[in-house]
Order: structure tokens, then C-alpha cells, then sequence
């Protein structure tokens, strides 16, 4: 049998769109062996998925495709339509992005998995249902009879993508092609899912091809690492070569832009790569990262090409630690002062809040919590979805109104529905959404976004004020004055999130809520958008509570952290404490499913079984019963767990003994 199950042989992508054609794919190669995992690098437009797409033929009509996609013995580019449905699904299967997009929302699970098989082997309607079921069971989905019986909208995001995963399994595919499946996942779902793929692929014998723009992500299912940039690949290798002996100046770029242990906003700043990837016409050559390259030199064009540069591992540039250019790293040292903030009076505090959605069931999303944020800090609270989280976040905006306790800012009682709150309240209290193409209004131009809030809620009636504020502060998210007048369905991602800070500064605010703003962006770009968020409240002082499932993320931008688990606090301390032990047994497990950038480093897996416990049933004892790996007896499961004090700023609520610690009774246990 040939090892090698896929081979790419100068592959080119052409797009004929308005004005020219460009170029998404140009000149790759790539081998991928039976039973191997290679993965994909890369920011967003660098033709990670155009490739996907190419393999599976599913291309838009407006393409031209040159070379050779051979899988096996046969060239996937030759193949009609009709012979190419031989291979998709039956021998090479794709997982996408979002779940959600690839599901039918009007039929049931069962009926979707089953028409795989169906349509793929011919099976009968009998033979599906038994096949349908055994690859839900492979991936540990409790009840698969019943799961199959239920519609998409009642399951969870991890459970969906599962569903998407078990459906690529059912013909047992020689190729599984992941596009960046867990992007939208807590962290725990995203560990247990890429377990299961990796193991998956061995108990198959599948080869798999992961692409994703986290390093992290991929070093845990792949064996090999390919970069691409502008469609073309500038580097691959083992992962552990790759990562300790990055050769190709973009390479270490991506890895310098992660945050990681040890990297804290008021010492460092994050590493950014200038500029964004742009599409190259049909008759560009050369380097297609020079223009943004920190070191290039007049004699990179002459040598750039793809290269050995070590056993295994290529690059088409060998500049990533030019002795000639000062480590851009060093340069990235910097001192915030926090020396104004506030430390004798949060700015604001929630109080014993608690907030229940329904009547006849109710869904209890946030149960008693009670947090302080001060002037210039940064709280940050972390958990899974359906944690209560956003709900608290949102609460504490106005968009909801808490069904007990209260919220204070600056002293004063806001425990109402934004709509009864003053123009100065809503002024002071600010939001940044998860999704700024969505928190935008895409027939507006930035000027007309911006402006809005100026006029509505600081009065300021002349249009040449308010551009004048408008253009400073797009100078200061690091935008230009010619973006005013482009819509903000023109702008990249990270632009869009730069449009939605803009807004939110721009009234001063004191206090600035942000809701996992860096979730969807590139590595780059989230860089670029958490440096910018320490220079700004460097600036003003304002505070934020920043809301992420991402520990890398809240270890670098945090202050204090919250740990939150089905709307009740698990943990509070600052950084430091709760991201040293000794820990809660939920923050443990949410650590050690974070993925390291350094593929070296072994950590102990805790791996979280079942789901979140049902929010609409009361709970007696421990909300995390029944999902801990530190349960101790039956007392977890009866007994609502003590407070447990280790400083004035330090506490966990837990029923194990740590010693040194005051041990203060439980509250009351609801929801």
C-alpha cells in the first residue's frame, strides 16, 4: 500500500472577481501519509479553507484550479461531479466551523446521521439507525437513543459539533479534514473533543488534517505543523521542532503573539504582526510577507523558497532570529502603572445578585453573587457557557433587571432596566460584545456608529465636534481618518472590534463590560486588541469586567479573576492567587484543559465527564457534584459547600480540608 493517502503537486487557486483575478492557493505542496495528522496554521485569508475546499470540490463557479490533487491513485480534479460523490463523505469527510450552519434545524439528529449512511453505503433504514447510534456512543454521547430522537436546538454547541463529528465518522473515511471545529467551544469541551479526535484517529486509522490559527489547538492533535501565508506554505515541520526552532519570521510571529504563562499586561506587551494579509494578484511573486516583516533585507526576494532547513522540517526563509535585527520580544517591555487606581472603594459592586428567567420553569442563571470591581482595575470572570457569565455582565449593563439583589455604581443603586436609567448612567457604563459584525450596524459608516452615542447621550449637536472627537479616538484604537466613511461590513474583524472599542470609549466611561471580544479573532489581531484595552485604561482608569473562557487571556489582561460554575462564584482572588494552587477543583480542571503553545510541556489531564447540570432544577448540595474529579464523599451532593478563606482578597467555596484556611458557613442554596 502507498503511505501517502494525499498528495497535493503544485497547486494553484484562481478567484476571477471584479477588476482581475487573484490568487488564494499558489504552488503547494504537500504529502499527507496514511494514519498521519498534519496541521494548518495561519491567519484568516491566508487560503487554509480554500485548500479544504479544493480537496473536497467545493468550490464557487467563479474559480480555475491548476495541478494535481491526488488521493491515492486518483486526481480529485479530474473527477466529474458525479464521480466525485464516490469521495466526499464515503472517503473523505469534512467537519466545519460552526455546528450550528451545518445542521438542519428542521429535522431531527437521528434523521441526519442516518441519511449519511443511506445515501453514502446505501444502507437500509434499520442498518443506519444501529450505525447512527454506535458512532454517538464511540464519542461518549450519553443516551444516543434519545439524542437521536431530538432536534439541534436542544442540545448544546459541544454536543452539536459531536453530532457534526460523528456523522463525518459513520462511513469511516480515510481522510477527516477538520476546519477549525472548536473555535466557538469552552475550553473543557475543546479538550474532551480534541481527545477524542486524537483518539478517534488511532482507533480508525484515519489520516486527519486540522486547521485552525491556534497553535495550541493544534499541537494537540497533530504530528506535524504547516504554516501558510497568502496561500502559499512558508513553513512545516514536527510540531516540537517547529515551536523551539521557528525558522521562517512569521512562524514566530504567530507563537510571539499568544499570551502565555508568565506574560502579564503590566510588564508586557503582546507581540503584533503590522498590517493584514492581502490577496495577491495572478502575476505577484517574491516573499508574500515581506511588506509586513520585521526583518526583512534588501536580499530577501533573491532567496526566498522553500527550503531543508532540518530533519523533516522546511521553511522558504531562515530569518525568524536575524542577528542583524534587535529581538522585537525585549522591545515589547513596557510599565503600566496602576499607581492612580482606586483601592478603598470599588467603583462598582453586585450584591447577593441573582437572576431567574421563566415563570413556569424558571432558569437560574446567576444565584448570588457578590463581587467588587475598583477604578483601573480589570475583573475577569471565566467559566463554560451556560456558567451565568454574560448573564451577570448583561445584568449589570441594564439589558437585564435582576430578580434580587442589588448592583451599585459609584455608590448609587442601578438595579433597573437601562431604559430607566439617566443619559449619565448610561454614559458611564459601557459594553463590548463578542461579535462586533453583529453589534454593528453594517449600513452605517463608522462616523454614523460612533456619532450616535455622542449625540444621543453627551449632547454634543455639531457634526464637526463630534467628527473631530471620532477621529481622535480612531487614532487611538490605532484607525485612520479615511475609515469615517466605510461601512462597517467592509472591515475585517479585528477593524470591526476596533470600531466597537472606539464607540465604547469614546463617552469616557468608568466602567466597560467586555464579553469575550477576543474570541473570534486571529491570533494577531487579539494581540492587537488586548494591548490596546491595557494602553487605553492605562489612559483613563476606567475599569472592565472582561468576560473569556480563554485563561491565557484573563491570566494576561486580569487584575482579580472569578471563577464561575452555573451562576455561582467558585473562586475570587487576583491573578496571582487563583492562577497558583491551591485551587478549586473546577479551576484545576479549566487549567489543565487550556491548550500550551508549547507542545514540550505535559500537564496532568482533568478531563470534565457529563454536562452542566440541569440551571432549571434546585440543587442541595456542591453544583459541581457529579462532574468533579476531587468529589469526596456524599456530602458534595447534600450539602452546600463552605466558604473557604485563604486572605482578605482570596476565597473558594469548597468541602475539602485546606489547611491554613477559615472555614465560613454556606449560604443558602438555590437554583
Amino acid at each position: 500500500m502507498n503511505s501517502s493517502i494525499l498528495t497535493i503537486e503544485n497547486l494553484n487557486v484562481y478567484f476571477d472577481v471584479f477588476g482581475g483575478s487573484v490568487s488564494a492557493v499558489r504552488g503547494l505542496n504537500l504529502t499527507l501519509d496514511h494514519n498521519e495528522s498534519i496541521g494548518i496554521i495561519g491567519e484568516s485569508g491566508c487560503g487554509k479553507s480554500t485548500l479544504s475546499y479544493t480537496i473536497m470540490r467545493y468550490l464557487a463557479p467563479n474559480s480555475r484550479v491548476t495541478g494535481k490533487v491526488m488521493f491515492r491513485e486518483d486526481n480529485l480534479l479530474e473527477k466529474t461531479e458525479q464521480e466525485i460523490l464516490a469521495f466526499r463523505g464515503n472517503r473523505i469527510a469534512m467537519v466545519y466551523q460552526n455546528p450550528y450552519s451545518s445542521l438542519n434545524p428542521a429535522l431531527t439528529i437521528g434523521f441526519q446521521l442516518d441519511e449519511v449512511t443511506r445515501f453514502h453505503q446505501k444502507a437500509s433504514k434499520e442498518k443506519a439507525r444501529e450505525k447512527s447510534i454506535q458512532a454517538l456512543t464511540s464519542l461518549n454521547m450519553g443516551d444516543p437513543e434519545g439524542l437521536v430522537k431530538r432536534y439541534p436546538h436542544q442540545i448544546s454547541g459541544g454536543m452539536q459539533q459531536r453530532v457534526c463529528i460523528a456523522m463525518a465518522l459513520l462511513c469511516q473515511p480515510d481522510l477527516m479534514i477538520l476546519d477549525e471545529p472548536t473555535t466557538a467551544l469552552d475550553v473543557t469541551t475543546e479538550a474532551v473533543i480534541l481527545d477524542l479526535i486524537r483518539d478517534l484517529k488511532d482507533k480508525y486509522a484515519m489520516s486527519l488534517m486540522y486547521i485552525s490559527h491556534d497553535i495550541g489547538v493544534i499541537n494537540k492533535v497533530a504530528d506535524r505543523i504547516v504554516v501558510m501565508y497568502s496561500g502559499e506554505i512558508v513553513e512545516s515541520g514536527p510540531n516540537e521542532e517547529l515551536f523551539a526552532h521557528p525558522h521562517h519570521p512569521y512562524t514566530r510571529a504567530l507563537i510571539n503573539c499568544i499570551p502565555r504563562e508568565g506574560l502579564v499586561k503590566e510588564n508586557f506587551r503582546l507581540n503584533t504582526i503590522p498590517g493584514y494579509v492581502k490577496q495577491r494578484g495572478t502575476d505577484e511573486g517574491g516573499c508574500p510577507f515581506a511588506e509586513r516583516c520585521s526583518m526583512k533585507v534588501a536580499g530577501c526576494i533573491e532567496r526566498y523558497g522553500m527550503r531543508e532547513v532540518g530533519e523533516k522540517h522546511a521553511a522558504a526563509c531562515d530569518r525568524a532570529y536575524a542577528a542583524d535585527v534587535a529581538d522585537s520580544f525585549a522591545k515589547l517591555k513596557v510599565s503600566r502603572s496602576k499607581q492612580h487606581a482606586d483601592h478603598t472603594k470599588p467603583i462598582l459592586e453586585v450584591q447577593d445578585l441573582y437572576k431567574h428567567f421563566g415563570k413556569k420553569r424558571k432558569i437560574y442563571a446567576v444565584n448570588g453573587v457578590s463581587v467588587g470591581v475598583e477604578r483601573g482595575t480589570v475583573l475577569g470572570i471565566v467559566g463554560e457557557s451556560g456558567c451565568g457569565k454574560t448573564t451577570m455582565g448583561q445584568t449589570a449593563v441594564g439589558l437585564y433587571t435582576p430578580s434580587k439583589g442589588r448592583i451599585l455604581f459609584n455608590d448609587t443603586d442601578i438595579s433597573v432596566s437601562w431604559k430607566k436609567r439617566s443619559p449619565e448612567m448610561l454614559k458611564q457604563i459601557q459594553f463590548i460584545f463578542q461579535n462586533p459584525g453583529r453589534s454593528l450596524n453594517p449600513s452605517h459608516t463608522v462616523e454614523q456608529i460612533i456619532s450616535r452615542p455622542l449625540k444621543k447621550l453627551m449632547g454634543i449637536s455639531s457634526r464637526e465636534e463630534r467628527k473631530t472627537r471620532i477621529i481622535k479616538m480612531l487614532e487611538q484604537v490605532g484607525l485612520s481618518e479615511e475609515y469615517l466613511s466605510k461601512k462597517s461590513s467592509h472591515l475585517s474583524g479585528g477593524e470591526q472590534q476596533r470600531v466597537a472599542i472606539a464607540r465604547a470609549f469614546c463617552l469616557s466611561p468608568g466602567l466597560i463590560i467586555c464579553d469575550e471580544p477576543t474570541s473570534a479573532l486571529d491570533v494577531s489581531v487579539q494581540s492587537s486588541v488586548l494591548n490596546l484595552l491595557g494602553d487605553l485604561q492605562a489612559e483613563t482608569l476606567a475599569a472592565y469586567v472582561f468576560i473569556s473562557h480563554d485563561l491565557h487571556v484573563i491570566n494576561y489582561i486580569s487584575d482579580y479573576i472569578m471563577v464561575m460554575y452555573l451562576g455561582r462564584v467558585c473562586e475570587y482572588g487576583t491573578r496571582e492567587e487563583v492562577m497558583q494552587p491551591p485551587f478549586h477543583p473546577y479551576t484545576e480542571a479549566l487549567l489543565s484543559s487550556v491548550p500550551e503553545i508549547d507542545p514540550s510541556q505535559k500537564k496532568r489531564k482533568i478531563r470534565l465527564g457529563g454536562q452542566l447540570p440541569d440551571p432549571a432544577k434546585k440543587i442541595r448540595g456542591c453544583p459541581f457534584a457529579g462532574r468533579c474529579h476531587m468529589q469526596i464523599g456524599t456530602i458534595c451532593e447534600t450539602q452546600p459547600p463552605p466558604l473557604v478563606k485563604f486572605s482578605d482578597t482570596h476565597s473558594l467555596s469548597c468541602h475539602l480540608d485546606f489547611p491554613d484556611a477559615v472555614r465560613e458557613p454556606a449560604g443558602e442554596a438555590t437554583g
